[in-house]
Formats: C-alpha cells, structure tokens, sequence
C-alpha cells in the first residue's frame, strides 16, 4: 500500500477540533519531532560508520526503498537521509 505523505493531512473539516486538548496535541508533536530528530542523528552516524568499514560511499543507500511506500515523498526523504550521511561536519 502505497501512502503519500500529503494525503495524511487532515483537513480542519474533518478534525474533531472541540474534543482535542490542543496543549496536549503540541506537546505530543513536540515529542514526536524530538524522537524523529534523535533517530535521524544516529541512523546518520550509524550510516557514517557502516561507510567508512566497507569503503563504500554508497552505503546509507541500501535502505532507499525502505520509504517507497510513502511515494515521491519518501523517495526525497530517502534522498535527505543519503545527503546528511554523505556531509561531512
């Protein structure tokens, strides 16, 4: 199944807006973005190091197809991931 990142919005005519505790929904993103942050961090440095042992540059691009689901979408994320573990700080 194939699910692209733009269709997941939620239109305001559609969000149960008078039941949700806004405060609560923010902080929860926040923790999500945090996580996702701290994820992405240690797949780069893990895609760092798995390139540098095999002397492969092309190493943080084995799991490309890992975010095929997500379409064109996952296609430039997949992408981001490859640019982030190819710079160097």
């Amino acid at each position: 199944m194939t699910v692209q990142i733009d269709s997941l919005a939620i239109g305001t005519d559609t969000a149960d807006t008078a039941a949700a505790d806004v405060d609560q929904l923010f902080d929860e993103v926040s923790t999500l973005d945090a996580t996702i942050l701290d994820a992405i961090e240690r797949r780069t440095r893990m895609a760092r190091t798995l390139a540098a042992a095999t002397s492969d540059a092309t190493a943080s691009d084995h799991a490309a197809d890992v975010y095929g689901d997500l379409g064109n979408d996952g296609h430039a994320f997949s992408r981001m991931l490859s640019r982030l573990a190819q710079m160097t700080r």
